[in-house]
């Protein structure tokens, strides 16, 4: 249902034409909308979208596609997928806002709508940091602050897609039964069973525990040549060493940038450790980065090492 003012013809229009594109994404990750939605429009073209249950209120003074179908992700999200836990039913509903724009934009596109939830906890995360108390901050799992079970939660289900895979977690998602989640590491356990994987310790930092955010920088570079035996030729190698200064741990993306090339991993960096590996080049390495904005960290000013500089 669309209740809309006067003057606002393009934007509905707008709006109707993303709702299938929009209910086919949301149909493949959590299940078909079944719920009605409804969407009602604002008379201030600048306010901010409000959702309440799943009536969303937005203004359709605008004509911008791209918002459209994000905005009407989120209520379809609510109108299939149902969890009695706000970091599981809200944090998924912002997540699938950044995968659907990385449908439509890219990775970096879908970073940046992510990135926007970064500020709305960092202070917060840094008195957490600083206080450095076991039970200090909000763990996602009992919180009712929309700065955690919203912005937070939304990196949290962005990072488990990264680590296991969007298949294993969509076998997860589909699997969730709220009725079903009466135990706190009942999410833990589907994601693990479709994964194959231990994800306990990042859970007990980004869930069951508020330990802050990580911060992660370039402890050490060597560059060195090796001989590749089935090449028969000598290959540049470059072995890296990050150090996470945080009290949280993740698995975190980097990129090894040489003049003709580039090419990124992903390596798991625990809290207060740091962590090495080996990356085969096709030509010398000039530069490293850390974290393509996926993991949120306390600081960002340290993640790009330029190797020119030793």
């Amino acid at each position: 249902m669309v209740l809309s003012l006067e003057g606002h013809e393009s934007g509905v229009a707008t709006y109707l034409s993303a709702i299938e594109p929009a209910t086919k994404f949301v149909t493949e990750w959590f299940g078909k909308p079944t719920a009605p939605i409804a969407i009602a429009d604002f008379a201030d073209p600048h306010a901010a979208p409000f959702e309440s249950g799943t009536l969303l209120m937005v203004s359709m003074a605008g004509e911008d596609t791209k918002l459209a179908g994000i905005n009407l992700v989120h209520e379809l999200v609510h109108s299939a997928f149902a969890s009695p836990r706000p970091w599981v039913s809200e944090g998924l509903a912002h997540f699938a806002e950044a995968v659907y724009r990385e449908q439509q934009g890219g990775r970096e596109a879908a970073l940046d709508l992510i990135g926007l939830h970064r500020a709305a906890f960092l202070d917060s995360e840094k008195e957490v940091a600083a206080a450095a108390e076991k039970n200090a901050g909000q763990p996602l799992i009992n919180t009712f602050d929309e700065t955690y079970y919203r912005s937070k939660a939304a990196y949290v289900w962005w990072m488990l897609r990264d680590m296991v895979g969007p298949a294993a977690l969509k076998e997860a998602i589909r699997g969730y039964r709220a009725a079903d989640d009466a135990d706190p590491k009942y999410v833990e356990r589907l994601i693990e069973s479709a994964s194959k994987r231990d994800l306990s310790v990042f859970f007990d930092d980004w869930v069951y525990h508020d330990r802050g955010l990580p911060d992660f920088h370039v402890q050490s570079v060597h560059p060195w040549k090796d001989k590749n035996e089935k090449a028969g030729k000598e290959v540049q190698m470059v072995t890296i060493t990050v150090e996470n200064l945080g009290s949280a741990g993740a698995e975190v993306p980097f990129t090894v940038q040489c003049e003709a090339s580039e090419i990124t991993n992903r390596l798991e960096i625990r809290a207060k450790s740091a962590a090495t590996t080996r990356v085969e080049l096709p030509c010398a390495p000039v530069e490293i980065v850390i974290n393509d904005g996926s993991v949120p960290e306390s600081d960002l000013t340290n993640n790009v090492f330029r190797i020119t500089e030793q």
